[in-house]
């Protein structure tokens, strides 16, 4: 019998922090998508009202918003615990005028439970590419 409770407990203490990690992981992958989603959202927003929009990276609360015009909150998402955006970025917001193009060229850089991930922001349209 105590044979048997070693074991499984030796099987649970490895399958715990194997599942957490695999939670982590699938929750930033998460919210890499939801992101890359309200970054089109935010440029299709502003090309089809015809007004700025502006996503901003507020990272003492951990999170990002999205503004119309300049004054409206429209989103607000919280990062998770294991995502934070890195001091060597040289964006902190990507801002579209009111015809869809991007202002302002850079690199958003994350640190995230994998290492790290990029957000290349280009001029023109608006590309926006995600690399790890």
């Amino acid at each position: 019998m105590l044979l048997v409770l070693t074991v499984l407990m030796t099987i649970v203490s490895i399958l715990i922090p194997s599942y957490q990690a695999f939670t982590t992981q699938k929750e930033e992958q998460q919210f890499f998508d939801i992101l890359q989603q309200d970054i089109y959202y935010a440029q299709s927003q502003s090309y089809s009202l015809g007004k700025t929009s502006k996503i901003i990276f507020r990272e003492e609360k951990g999170t990002y918003e999205i503004f119309t015009d300049l004054q409206m909150v429209v989103v607000s998402r919280k990062m998770p615990v294991s995502v934070s955006l890195k001091k060597t970025s040289n964006l902190t917001e990507i801002y579209f005028n009111s015809n869809g193009s991007v202002v302002q060229s850079g690199t958003f850089r994350f640190a995230t439970s994998r290492g790290e991930k990029a957000l290349v922001v280009h001029l023109g349209r608006g590309r926006v590419v995600f690399s790890e």
